[in-house]
């Protein structure tokens, strides 16, 4: 009979620390490897490492786990290079709308980053979330506002968004306290950007970037697939990923990447199990 391992656990964080030099994903990479299966392989790897070593009569009590890999290479802050010749990039790929959330997010990658200061921010509300229906620009406006005060507060120094058509991005801009500096679109999705959107970006000096990202980026039934092989099938049920934060450092100078890594936070509800 399957036994679940973590059966109080309602969440949970991977950290997949600086993928940079990972051999597997290297490997991965010549085969033009998705940036879901990225993060796939990214929680497979740090979950059989860190799982070999789990004491399970204690994992079987914790409500909230965290995982990560050794760190085993200089963080920002002991890097020869100062931290002014990094930039930092963070794409929030949000499937979970409360503002606490995001914060809380972003408060992960500072750390995991010995930085008091991300360069650029990215957000990306999820088309197809688990915790919301449809998607609304309220629940966008809602994370915004949020990371405004993270402006004002020096946290962050630019703000950019994803996927917006000229409408939800003029709407946004409109709106706005601290305006959006770049939207950033699907490279499969929209191939020719629309002139209307093109004109309007133009107009308000806000960069258009292309992503190859999936607008799922972390699908429900591929995070409890990975739960199931590592802990056990009982454990898998009613998963579903809260947030994605990918992070970039940048050589400013040398447009080479010093950094990149994910941190992905999955929740569930025990009370309908």
């Amino acid at each position: 009979m399957d036994v679940p391992r973590i059966p109080e656990a309602s969440s949970l964080i991977i950290s997949s620390g600086n993928i940079i030099n990972w051999e597997c994903l290297k490997a991965r990479k010549r085969i033009a490897q998705s940036t879901t299966e990225e993060v796939k392989d990214c929680l497979n790897a740090v979950l059989n490492s860190s799982l070999k070593a789990v004491n399970w009569e204690k994992a079987r009590l914790e409500k909230s786990l965290e995982y990560s890999v050794p760190k085993c290479s200089p963080t920002l802050a002991n890097l020869e290079e100062s931290r002014e010749e990094l930039k930092v990039t963070v794409k929030a790929m949000m499937c979970n709308t409360e503002p606490e959330v995001i914060v809380n997010a972003i408060q992960k990658v500072m750390t995991e980053l010995h930085t008091e200061t991300i360069d650029v921010l990215l957000l990306s509300v999820s088309e197809r979330p688990n915790a919301l229906e449809t998607f609304h620009m309220d629940h966008l406006k809602t994370l915004w506002s949020v990371l405004e005060r993270m402006v004002e507060n020096n946290q962050i120094k630019m703000l950019g968004v994803c996927d917006l058509d000229k409408q939800g991005l003029e709407e946004l801009y409109n709106w706005a306290k601290v305006k959006p500096s770049i939207n950033q679109v699907n490279e499969v999705s929209c191939c020719i950007i629309p002139p209307d959107l093109n004109a309007f970006t133009k107009e308000n000096k806000i960069q258009l970037l292309t992503h190859g990202d999936n607008p799922e980026i972390l699908p429900a039934e591929d995070l409890q697939e990975i739960i199931r092989n590592s802990f056990s099938d009982m454990d898998a049920h009613r998963w579903h990923p809260s947030w994605v934060m990918r992070y970039t450092a940048l050589f400013r100078c040398r447009g080479v990447i010093a950094r990149k890594g994910y941190i992905v936070n999955a929740q569930r509800n025990l009370d309908h199990i």
